[in-house]
């Protein structure tokens, strides 16, 4: 169980650092960087199409949203692992 809580937070940690993207292309755009690819010249010589940031949501939305249904997914059996332990102490009674 302990390795299922582990795996719980690196995807959590996961999560987070896919949601910090836009950020961290934004960071890099007013610095004077080319947005990790998304305008080659940088922002003064961006002559991206329309798309170019729904693009950039939706692959994050999409990952995200993956993220999340593994974290469920594995919350679910972490609660049916612990209920089933839960269960087994409770039919051997108290230790004497």
């Amino acid at each position: 169980m302990t390795s299922l809580r582990i795996v719980i937070g690196v995807l959590i940690a996961a999560a987070v650092g896919v949601a910090l993207v836009p950020l961290a292309v934004l960071v890099d755009l007013h610095d004077g960087g080319t947005g990790w690819g998304l305008c080659h010249q940088g922002l003064n010589g961006c002559r991206n199409s329309y798309f170019a940031g729904f693009e950039l949501f939706a692959g994050v939305a999409v990952a995200l949203a993956a993220i999340l249904a593994v974290i469920h997914l594995c919350v679910r059996l972490l609660r049916r692992l612990e209920m089933h332990a839960t269960d087994r102490t409770t039919e051997r009674g108290p230790v004497p």
